[in-house]
């Protein structure tokens, strides 16, 4: 997603994974609005984002506390588990 003049962080929430911060962002994205979400990663005291590796454990942590701060949408969260579920 291109960066758009407009673009506001609505949300976030950061998690400390033993030297690198994931940070999950809710933005307010254009003129009408309309919500995106972006995920980021850096090494404690750096200033350029590189690749979010994470285990399933820290994933599921970082989503965890993106929906507790309003980052993540209930209606993310249902219809996620809409989609994992067997």
């Amino acid at each position: 997603m291109e960066k758009d003049a407009s673009e506001k962080i609505v949300a976030s929430v950061s998690v400390d994974f033993g030297g690198k911060d994931a940070r999950i962002e809710k933005l307010s994205v254009g003129e009408d609005g309309k919500s995106a979400i972006r995920i980021l990663a850096w090494k404690k005291g750096g200033s350029q984002a590189e690749p979010l590796v994470l285990s399933e454990e820290q994933l599921i942590e970082l989503l965890h506390k993106a929906s507790h701060a309003g980052v993540l949408s209930q209606d993310f969260i249902g219809r996620l588990k809409e989609k994992i579920e067997i």
